[in-house]
């Protein structure tokens, strides 16, 4: 009689449980993602619908738009396309966002939240299948109250989704390297290794300093070797995981090659270097041993190095306003347990797939940030996508640091030292929980408001004629975004960039290129200087054609440069009568019509 057939057990992860998570745990997920919904909404979406910082933000909207209408992923504004400063591949992100919203710009941010969304449960899948369920939590809980991470979840910047990109490449690797994989068909294992190298190459055209996460790759390849029965080097199996993954790193570099090729005149040209030459056209000036200690921008005076490693300490506070003093990354104590973490899984004998992620996590972190220490400007966003190794070990660490805690507590023979750092483990705890607290509150105090600029462009969108000619000292970019309906055509008042919200950057920038000696085609400008220019004689036929011309004015934000609007307006109504449509505390609209007779004093 043969033995009876029991039912299969679940499979289990290197954790020792289910690699299905229960249904506890699906909800504990989505009370972590309810918390990322309601941080994010407390922030506001004010700078994410009008598309800030800029021009950053503005850059990426408008190469998303200009992917989506066939121009490529380049600025179209004024009857001219010009190359972005960024490369691609968040464009291609946004794109198919834009087409899902239907076009609708003032959605783009929702999209840097979904994806934020998704680093969590991918946060959290990482470190539940390495680490287990307490761990897993934990570290998605951390990022979602990652002030960094909320702050830029509601923007349209590359910063999350980069992060989104780069746990999907870990998930790939723990995938790839799996025992799983190795009792699997070699085409599956060689399909992990090529989707790694895809995301690793994508991540780089969203921003080329993340070519060094194959730094990463590199050092877990070497820290903990491939292998084979019996073998300590796998020698076959590295170079096909080699070959996959430069193949699918090879995929979307070439796409940004041939972009640039064809946008820039050269595939390794940079857009930075075309917008900013006197900056990214030396090397020096952008990268330099001089912003270690020194000043950067913005507004740095300690330099970068003691800002990233305040930051990975969870310090960073310290060095900001002593009456507020928050971290931006994550707490000083979820560093420690971080560090717990690192220690733990180093010390363990075996696993080799959790030693391989930490080495690649490690790896990528310290080559990225050490990049950025030589680097002008200074935003602890720059290592985020790096620092999901921080949150998976400080899940890691807290979760083994507190069993361990539990096992000394129930232990009557513990000596008074190990007593001691149980007690350390209890402190630990209770600064977490009140750090995540507090910015939990701070957040949820917080009153986010609309942006009344772009409120105030959707009511113009719906009643300016679509033929109408529209005179500005708004970016043209901007418009040519929230007012693109028909057959529009916006011209600037001026090149003039004071610095303000929503001043034209990108025509200031043409204008001084041209100035310099560059030949190429600009927007036409009302005033080029302190007189009118051709233009205005453009609009008084514009006017005898009967197509309708308006003066669309940003509320100006200095005196100086009141003065500066004023004077031109003057100008204008010397040679234009103006009608009032619409004026509001952001924006005033008026209708010009010609002057049946020349003004008189």
């Amino acid at each position: 009689m043969s033995p009876a057939k029991s039912s299969k057990r679940p499979v289990a992860s290197a954790a020792g449980i289910p690699r299905m998570p229960s249904i506890l745990e699906w909800g504990i997920l989505a009370a972590i993602e309810l918390l990322v919904i309601v941080m994010v909404r407390s922030a506001g979406f004010q700078r994410g619908v009008e598309l800030m910082p800029w021009p950053d933000g503005l850059e990426y909207a408008a190469s998303a738009a200009n992917l989506a209408n066939g121009r490529g992923a380049v600025l179209h504004f004024g009857g001219y396309t010009y190359p972005s400063r960024y490369t691609g591949g968040y464009p291609l992100i946004l794109e198919f966002f834009y087409r899902l919203f239907g076009g609708h710009v003032s959605l783009l941010p929702v999209a840097s939240w979904i994806l934020g969304m998704l680093s969590v449960v991918g946060i959290f899948i990482v470190t539940r299948v390495l680490f287990g369920r307490v761990a897993g939590a934990i570290a998605a809980l951390l990022l979602a109250l990652s002030p960094v991470f909320i702050t830029y979840a509601s923007l349209v910047m590359s910063d999350v989704p980069t992060l989104c990109v780069t746990i999907c490449a870990a998930l790939m690797l723990v995938v790839a390297t799996s025992d799983y994989a190795s009792q699997s068909p070699s085409w599956m294992r060689m399909s992990a290794w090529l989707m790694l190298g895809f995301l690793a190459g994508f991540s780089t055209i969203i921003r080329p300093t993340n070519a060094v996460i194959l730094a990463g790759l590199a050092l877990c390849v070497v820290m903990v070797p491939l292998e084979r029965q019996g073998e300590n080097r796998d020698l076959p199996s590295i170079l096909k995981a080699a070959i996959a993954i430069a193949i699918g790193f090879a995929i979307p570099v070439a796409w940004q090659l041939h972009q640039n090729a064809v946008h820039l005149g050269s595939a390794f040209a940079s857009g930075y270097a075309w917008w900013v030459p006197e900056v990214y056209g030396a090397m020096g000036r952008t990268f330099s041993a001089a912003y270690l200690f020194g000043p950067t921008m913005p507004r740095n005076p300690h330099g970068n190095v003691l800002v990233y490693i305040t930051t990975l300490l969870g310090l960073d506070g310290m060095l900001g306003d002593r009456g507020n003093a928050r971290y931006f990354l994550y707490p000083f104590a979820a560093a420690v347990f971080a560090i717990v973490g690192f220690i733990a899984i180093f010390r363990t004998p075996g696993r080799p797939t959790a030693r391989r992620l930490m080495w690649f996590g490690r790896g990528y972190l310290a080559a990225l940030t050490g990049l950025y220490c030589f680097y002008l400007f200074t935003d602890v966003a720059f290592i985020l996508p790096a620092a999901f190794i921080l949150f998976i070990a400080a899940g890691s660490g807290a979760a083994s640091a507190n069993r361990w805690m539990r096992e000394v507590l129930r232990n009557r023979n513990r000596s008074a030292g190990r007593f001691a750092a149980a007690a350390g483990v209890i402190v630990l705890d209770l600064l977490l929980i009140v750090s995540l607290a507090s910015e939990a509150v701070v957040r949820l105090s917080e009153r986010p408001a609309g942006s009344a600029m772009v409120d105030a462009l959707a009511s113009l969108d719906l009643t300016l004629p679509r033929d109408a000619t529209v005179v500005s000292n708004i970016s043209l970019q901007f418009l040519e975004l929230y007012l693109a309906a028909g057959d529009r055509r916006f011209v600037g008042l001026n090149s003039l960039d004071p610095g303000e919200r929503f001043t034209d950057y990108h025509l200031h920038r043409l204008y001084e290129k041209r100035a310099a000696g560059w030949n190429g085609a600009v927007p036409p400008v009302v005033f080029d200087g302190s007189q009118m220019s051709a233009e205005a004689d453009s609009l008084a036929s514009a006017l005898g054609a009967r197509t309708p011309v308006f003066v669309l004015i940003a509320a100006p934000e200095s005196d100086d440069y009141v003065d500066v609007l004023k004077t031109e307006l003057d100008q204008l109504q010397a040679k234009f009568s103006f009608e009032p449509e619409l004026r509001t505390r952001q924006v005033a609209l008026y209708r010009l019509t010609a002057r049946n007779r020349p003004a008189t004093d």
